[in-house]
């Protein structure tokens, strides 16, 4: 067991993973406390998405290891597979992905439920009234009855985070959210996740939006070649980095002189 920092809410220490030759990440060690909201940026291939796919226990590490409230959660396995020590740990996080992963042939309320009801064993009713108080929530109370192909994509990301927090999760996980989107509607999900942010839930948000990045922070990580580069306060980072690394990566993204 590694020493952990009083407050830390999830600690990552020396987790190494690949796909082939390509190393994503490389030797990460990270923390963050419960009221945190980290926000990851970085290049493509940076090892970004790759970090929230593993937290989310969807694909394995190699080697170190992932504490989840000072419990073991996650350790490496040279398989490759997702080696989870505790389910129990994995059911308290959330994901919300880039292309909605609602299924298109239910409801949007059967969307919802499905979880709770099947896998949970909340009563329907239960379940169908926080379904109703999160689509209210959020601004969609009128599309319970709804299908899928009858959202727009701002809509249905929505919807896939209000199904997320169906279960009551004690973190959530953003993977590019708002890219696929259209400029217009990339506000509605962004407006939800500032709820969510004023309300201190903790979040792990993997974003382009350099804009965005800098408005719900609490503290950015900027990850290249598989490292962990640099990690501070968003308004220190964006405006005077220390490493040449993320300076050059944020000129390229923000124009910077």
């Amino acid at each position: 067991m590694n020493e952990f920092n009083k407050g830390d809410f999830i600690h990552l220490k020396k987790v190494c993973k690949s796909y082939g030759e390509l190393k994503v990440m490389d030797n990460f060690d990270l923390s963050m406390r419960n009221d945190d909201r980290l926000v990851i940026i970085g290049p493509s291939g940076s090892g970004k998405s790759s970090l929230l796919r593993v937290l989310m226990g969807l694909e394995g590490i190699q080697s170190g290891e992932i504490h989840f409230q000072k419990n073991d959660y996650i350790v490496g396995d040279k398989q490759k597979e997702a080696k989870i020590l505790d389910r129990n740990i994995q059911k308290k996080i959330g994901m919300v992905f880039q292309h909605y992963t609602l299924f298109p042939h239910l409801s949007i309320l059967s969307n919802l439920i499905l979880a709770p009801v099947k896998v949970h064993n909340m009563g329907k009713a239960e379940a169908t009234e926080k379904a109703r108080a999160l689509l209210a929530r959020f601004g969609l109370e009128g599309k319970i009855n709804a299908w899928p192909s009858q959202l727009s994509g701002g809509q249905k990301q929505r919807v896939a985070i209000a199904r997320a927090l169906m279960l009551e999760p004690e973190l959530m996980l953003f993977d590019e959210v708002t890219s696929a989107l259209d400029p217009e509607m990339v506000t509605e999900v962004q407006n939800v996740m500032m709820q969510l942010a004023n309300q201190k839930m903790a979040m792990i948000i993997v974003t382009h939006d350099m804009h965005f990045a800098r408005n719900i922070a609490s503290r950015v990580v900027f990850c290249a070649n598989g490292k962990i580069v640099e990690q501070g306060n968003p308004e220190k980072l964006f405006t005077c980095p220390r490493e040449t690394r993320t300076r050059e990566f944020l000129e390229k993204v923000l124009h910077l002189n």
